[in-house]
């Protein structure tokens, strides 16, 4: 499903420090890196700007798969990428896959979170990670993510969603029953609820 494009151009400066972040945390360089839940294609694009890892773009949407393709063919980067629409719940790639996999505000919407999760740790290559959830990171300065958090909850009040709380996310991650995850937030004060999933 793709979300308002208003809302994606609001959060843009997050999208470059996020990626940063997962860079610095997991030493990515290289590698086969998989976005789930793409949108307009940003975390994707950031990741190829500074690395060098296959990027593949994988939405249930066609739509928002087109419209990052578009994104991404503008962008004129070097690094393999390939889109895949498919259900998060049925990833169809072989076991052990991926080094790592990336997904950011799209577990909300899918039907069955605890699939997704099993999934997502089925296509990890031993020795991979995965983030999932939703948040704004750790490195953003403290008044643009004041700013950036005002933007999210007044999208959230206009299209009248709910959002878990980090209990009930650790509900929904609890029931996908994973051999080795730890819950993250963006930090002190930094709100967020993340998933971080090793093989």
């Amino acid at each position: 499903m793709l979300k308002s494009n208003s809302n994606y151009s609001k959060l843009q400066p997050m999208y470059p420090l996020l990626i940063q972040q997962f860079v610095d945390d997991y030493n990515l360089s290289k590698g086969i890196a998989v976005d789930i839940g793409v949108g307009p294609g940003w975390l994707g694009m950031e990741m190829a700007k500074i690395t060098d890892m296959k990027i593949i773009f994988l939405d249930i949407s066609q739509e928002s798969l087109d419209m990052a393709k578009k994104n991404v063919e503008a962008l004129d980067v070097d690094n393999e990428v390939d889109f895949v629409q498919a259900d998060v719940q049925a990833i169809p790639m072989e076991d052990n896959f991926a080094d790592f996999i990336m997904s950011r505000g799209s577990i909300w919407f899918w039907k069955e979170p605890e699939k997704g999760l099993q999934e997502i740790y089925r296509i990890l290559k031993p020795g991979g990670v995965a983030i999932v959830g939703g948040g704004l990171g750790r490195y953003l300065p403290a008044s643009m993510r004041a700013r950036l958090q005002e933007a999210l909850k007044q999208g959230l009040i206009q299209r009248n969603e709910k959002r878990p709380d980090l209990e009930a996310f650790k509900g929904i991650v609890e029931k996908a029953a994973l051999p080795n995850y730890q819950i993250l937030t963006d930090g002190e004060g930094g709100g967020g609820r993340w998933v971080e999933i090793r093989k």
